[in-house]
């Protein structure tokens, strides 16, 4: 086995085969040989293998309480595999990180989080004439325990932060890289957002010359990154939505009439819309940006989606009750104390887990982040500092860091 080169193999078959073992098989198999480790590592396979893991839906979900503009950490980060026959909570999934977190977004394999705020912590720092508590943002790979730390520098950066990671580089480098991008209202007028970006690929943060004009409230755990665009659902049926790359800002009516249980999502690279109607479900998707174009990609009943797999109907009632995530058409609520996800492409309801598992967070509009395990994320990280600098007393004290692909060692 130590000579097998799969090269050798047809590069169709060996793609088709080995793209359908789990992420733990297929690193596993990397130390075959050198062959095997070059063919999985590859761009071309590592696409098709993305592909691939996007259609068979999230590997989990994140948990976490949101309460207003207060940071609450009394509740554990609560993080729920999805597997094809059995479910189970493990609360204990980010210990790895130096400090309690808030979850923000996920986005190919990583998850953003970020310091917590302690109003009343900031207030008495004032009051003392200190300095308030720095905020420190955390991009990991939950799965590899692999992470690194930002702290702001050079501008205004926000609570609320989103995350798109590129894990084949752009147009101009074939290397990894990630984006963050804060939105934050203005204290002068709240009708004017402001964003800040950072780039990998300068290791800097910048405050981008677009300000966007929203009369709306933006609702800071519900954001969705789709392309090239950031997306944050506001009040009064509208979102916001931010373009990365021309750093340009657009306000979108929301079609249909409002809904009180509604969410964002992705699916196909395209942005989508979910809300609930009495018991109609649609799910619209966003055409076009330019042109603001939304077209109506399903329309199901309660009953529809209760039928082949829920016999007693007379608890299904999602009235009262929220739309937790969608992601590449799986949709995930709370139904008749369970969790449960819908696949809309092959109408199969799945049962998760009791939501008496997940105490109080369904009640208390947390936030929920769907999360895809990827190869592509393993050992991405790559910091310019010296290891003695890993060992300093702050070990979230990360002042410049690279993203390179790994080097795999076997």
């Amino acid at each position: 086995m130590e000579d097998a080169n799969i090269p050798f193999f047809h590069v169709d078959i060996a793609s088709e085969v080995l793209s359908r073992l789990s992420a733990k098989d297929l690193s596993s198999s990397k130390c075959v040989s050198k062959g095997w480790n070059s063919f999985i590592s590859s761009p071309s396979f590592l696409r098709i293998l993305s592909k691939r893991l996007e259609r068979e839906g999230p590997s989990g979900l994140f948990f976490q309480m949101f309460k207003g503009n207060v940071d609450c950490v009394s509740r554990p980060i609560t993080f729920i595999p999805i597997h094809k026959n059995r479910s189970f909570i493990q609360n204990k999934i980010l210990n790895f990180l130096p400090e309690e977190v808030v979850i923000m977004s996920s986005c190919n394999g990583l998850l953003s989080c970020r310091s917590c705020i302690h109003p009343i912590d900031d207030i008495y720092r004032r009051v003392r004439n200190r300095e308030a508590k720095e905020l420190v943002i955390y991009i990991c790979n939950p799965m590899t325990k692999e992470w690194i730390a930002l702290k702001p520098e050079g501008c205004v950066v926000g609570d609320s932060i989103g995350l798109a990671f590129y894990p084949f580089g752009s147009s101009l480098n074939t290397r990894p890289i990630f984006k963050l991008v804060s939105i934050q209202q203005s204290k002068e007028d709240p009708h004017l957002y402001s964003f800040a970006v950072y780039s990998s690929q300068t290791g800097s943060w910048t405050t981008s010359k677009e300000v966007c004009h929203c009369r709306y409230q933006i609702y800071k755990n519900n954001q969705v990154f789709v392309g090239k665009m950031f997306n944050w659902l506001t009040q009064n049926h509208h979102i916001l939505s931010f373009d990365v790359e021309r750093e340009l800002s657009k306000v979108i009516q929301l079609p249909g009439e409002a809904s009180s249980s509604l969410t964002l999502g992705c699916s196909e690279g395209h942005l989508h819309y979910v809300c609930v109607h009495g018991e109609d479900f649609s799910v619209w998707m966003l055409k076009d940006y330019a042109s603001s174009k939304w077209v109506l990609k399903y329309q199901v009943t309660l009953v529809d989606i209760c039928q082949e797999s829920y016999t007693d109907l007379t608890h299904c009632n999602v009235k009262r009750r929220l739309l937790l995530a969608f992601h590449e058409d799986f949709l995930f609520m709370p139904m008749d104390r369970c969790l449960f996800s819908y696949n809309f492409r092959s109408r199969k309801l799945q049962q998760l887990c009791y939501i008496s598992m997940l105490q109080d967070l369904i009640l208390s509009n947390p936030t929920v982040i769907p999360y895809l395990i990827s190869l592509t994320a393993a050992g991405v990280f790559k910091e310019d500092q010296s290891d003695e600098n890993k060992s300093s007393e702050d070990p979230r004290d990360v002042s410049s860091l690279k993203i390179s692909k790994r080097k795999r060692t076997c």
